[in-house]
Parts: structure tokens; sequence; C-alpha cells
């Protein structure tokens, strides 16, 4: 009986007259396979894994033959997807359909669609250089385990989902829309209690830096449920400080924010440090940490 099938570097050929069928196979690993078939190839094996949960792919980056991926598979609960294939126009590549998913990586340079809304979802790292970021988010919007990186995105986020669930969030600061999409997903997680600001892949060449306009409206897990902040790779700039100190001033639940900077000139550090320290704190218990 056949659980667990892991593919690597190889050519797929399957065979459409007497297809096999992994009727038991409840984990799948697709790494840098083509498929002579093309995209039926991809359809048929996974309609013939009935009872799958785990799915791996990593597609090649020169081309796999397949033209737009589709993952539909009712039984899946975990996916990892890393689709680098660069193309130049913003056509959907990536098709999924996983109504049962309760955990996503995915990491993207194309276009992609979600069919279906994710009930289940609890997990999610989001990594994608494409236009389709709110049809993404608003397709996993029950998910509590958030990290979001949208590089070189077009768009801008506009709010429009609502994370009711969210509990932990962590955003990428690479794209200089990420102090809009910071705020707009404030707005929409009432329950969130820790967020991490990081950047993962540096910021991009030549970028205006972001600019920051308080809200009119403090979110409402400022007030009521943010208890951690960490920033890493804190510069001191203008528009950061100014976000630092309005969730100080505003998070009334705030129990440790945790600062990480660049490597900097020793009395431009203290300065910043003095800056941060002296800002009023809304939270009598809220503990302030450089590293």
């Amino acid at each position: 009986m056949l659980v667990t099938l892991k593919l690597k570097s190889m050519v797929l050929v399957d065979d459409v007259a007497s297809p096999v069928s992994f009727s038991s196979l409840k984990i799948l690993s697709l790494d840098n396979i083509k498929y002579p078939g093309g995209d039926e190839s991809v359809n048929r094996l996974l309609t013939n894994c009935p009872v799958l949960e785990d799915l791996f792919v990593d597609r090649c980056p020169d081309g796999d033959n397949v033209t737009v991926f589709t993952v539909r598979v009712p039984s899946l609960k975990i996916l990892t997807m890393c689709n680098k294939q660069k193309t130049s126009d913003d056509a959907e590549r990536v098709v999924i359909d996983t109504p049962s998913l309760e955990t996503l990586t995915f990491d993207d340079f194309t276009g992609c669609v979600f069919e279906t809304e994710m009930p289940n979802i609890l997990k999610a790292d989001i990594d994608i250089m494409n236009n389709h970021s709110e049809k993404i988010l608003c397709s996993i919007t029950p998910v509590k385990d958030l990290l979001l990186c949208l590089y070189s995105s077009k768009d801008t986020y506009s709010g429009g989902c609502a994370f009711h669930r969210l509990v932990d969030f962590t955003l990428c600061r690479c794209d200089k829309q990420w102090l809009n999409l910071l705020m707009c997903v404030l707005r929409g997680s009432p329950k969130l209690r820790g967020l991490k600001l990081d950047q993962y892949h540096g910021s991009q060449a030549n970028q205006p830096s972001p600019c920051w306009s308080e809200p009119s409206l403090v979110p409402e897990c400022l007030l009521s449920s943010l208890e951690i902040l960490e920033w890493a790779d804190y510069e001191g700039t203008k528009e950061e400080k100014e976000v630092v100190e309005y969730i100080l001033r505003n998070g009334s639940c705030l129990k440790r924010v945790t600062i990480s900077s660049k490597p900097t000139d020793p009395e431009e550090k203290l300065e910043m440090i003095k800056e941060l320290a002296l800002s009023f704190r809304r939270s009598p218990v809220c503990q302030l940490v450089f590293n």
C-alpha cells in the first residue's frame, strides 16, 4: 500500500489508456518534474489520488510543459507550492481548488487564482509577485497564522477582506505598499495578538519611502488584543518611527515591543533607542526591548 511518493528531476510519462490509480496515497512530492502530456498530465495524476492530504510542488524554473498548473484536490490539507516560472504576461498560471486545506505555503512569480474559499485554513505563508493579491487574501480569510510578502505588486490592496480569526501576522516590508497593507490587515483583524514586521528580500531598488498617514480610526486589535510587536531591521526612518509610536500610543494590551535595528553608527543607534524609550505607552505593562 503506497502512502508516500516523492519524485524529483524526472520526466513523468503517463499512460492515458491505462492510468495508474494511487488509491491510498496521502503524501506526494513533485520536485522539478516535466510533464510531456502538459496540463492534462497534472490533472490526471492528481485526480488519481483520491485521498491525498499533503502535496509539495516545486516547478521547473525553465518550464515543465504545463501552461496552467491546476491543483484540484478536495481531500488536500497541506499544500506547498513554489512556482518561479517568470512569464511576460499577467495570465493565471496556477489554479488552486482545495476546500479542505489547513496549511498553505505559496511562493509564486506568476498569476494565480484560488477557485474556492478555504474555511479550514489555519496557517498560510504567502510570497507572491503578481497582481492578484486581493483575490488570494480573500480566499484565506479564516487563517489564524499569516506570513505575507507581496513583492513588486502593482496594485494597492484595498482592505476588502476581514480576518476575524487571525492571531499572528508577519509582514515583509520589501514592497513600497507595505504600510497600506499593514493598516488594512490591522483594521480587519480584531483578534490579532502578535505582529512581526520583517524584511526578507530587501527593499526594492530606488523605491520611494512609504508614506505614513495616521488613520482617523484606531484598529480594534490595537485597543483590545495586540500583545506583541516585533520589528526586525529597524532603521529609524521618519515613517518607521511614526508607526512604532502610533502602536505604542494606542496599544492598550501591549506586553512587549522588540526592536532589532540594522548595524549603524553607535551614536545614531543610541539616539533611536532614546527616541522610542521616551515615547508614550498606553499599556502600563509594556516592555520595550532593543536588540
